[in-house]
């Protein structure tokens, strides 16, 4: 360099000259730039790819689709939030989101997965015990003394419960039945599950409770709303490959349930991917 970057005054310890020392501050600088690139780096490669849902989404469908992803060829490391506190959901810094919606969000880009189809739903042995009819009016099993139907606190003046139903069917009221309340939507379907009343169930999110049997369809009465279950990202924020990855999965498993269910007018119609 042409500068003496260190002395050693008469045998004493080796001492930094000046221009010894603005090298070592500009050095030190440039190494310490370094050592925060890879911290990055290695931050990025350990975080895992977070997606957050509404709870009953995420527990019952989102969970068994993150499982065979993982399974899967494009398996990644992934986090899954549940809450039933949509704002913060979207306010906190996921990669995606499935939520329950009319699929307008300012400032996400959103993607139909289920259409929401509401109907009564119980165990096998208690529909057999009702001599329940899948093809009748959900009215013929009205009963003072019957089982109870199983409702549940609205968190969202959206959501659909027993009172909103029975308000949109011609088929009966509510005061018909004998009510239990339960403190949570996901709280009714595992009591339905194991026979203690009738469930207000989700078709497209338990699609599978009901093809293993845990659950069957009680009555033809199936109340389709215009909301649905959307995968969301930030309109702000660009989509890693893995983020990607996941999302075509998601949307590819929602199309081919769509195929393979007979439910409804809207089962001919491919998830418009927006992802």
């Amino acid at each position: 360099m042409g500068r003496r970057t260190a002395v050693r005054p008469h045998g004493k310890r080796l001492q930094t000259t000046e221009s010894g020392e603005q090298l070592y501050q500009s050095v030190g600088t440039a190494l310490e730039f370094l050592r925060l690139g890879l911290e990055n780096l290695r931050e990025n490669a350990r975080r895992p790819l977070s997606i957050a849902a509404n709870t009953v989404v995420g527990m019952f469908w989102l969970a068994p689709q993150l499982q065979a992803f993982g399974l899967s060829g494009d398996a990644c490391p992934t986090r899954l939030t549940t809450s039933d506190n949509t704002n913060g959901l979207l306010a906190a810094k996921n990669d995606l989101l499935v939520l329950y919606s009319n699929g307008v969000i300012p400032g996400w880009q959103t993607t139909l997965l289920l259409n929401e189809e509401m109907a009564p739903m119980a165990s096998p042995e208690l529909a057999r015990k009702l001599s329940a009819d899948p093809t009748a009016s959900f009215s013929s099993l009205r009963s003072k003394n019957g089982p109870p139907i199983l409702n549940y606190t609205r968190g969202a003046p959206d959501w659909v419960d027993w009172r909103v139903w029975f308000s949109s069917l011609s088929v009966g009221s509510l005061k018909d039945w004998r009510v239990e309340m339960m403190s949570t939507y996901s709280q009714t379907i595992g009591e339905a599950i194991r026979g203690n009343g009738i469930a207000l169930g989700s078709i497209g999110l338990l699609q599978s409770e009901l093809n293993a049997g845990r659950l069957v369809l009680l009555s033809k009465d199936i109340l389709r709303t215009n909301k649905g279950y959307y995968l969301c990202r930030d309109d702000q924020s660009s989509l890693s490959e893995d983020a990607r990855r996941l999302a075509a999965f998601l949307i590819a498993a929602a199309d081919r349930q769509r195929a393979e269910t007979v439910s409804g007018p809207f089962d001919d119609v491919e998830c418009k991917d927006n992802f």
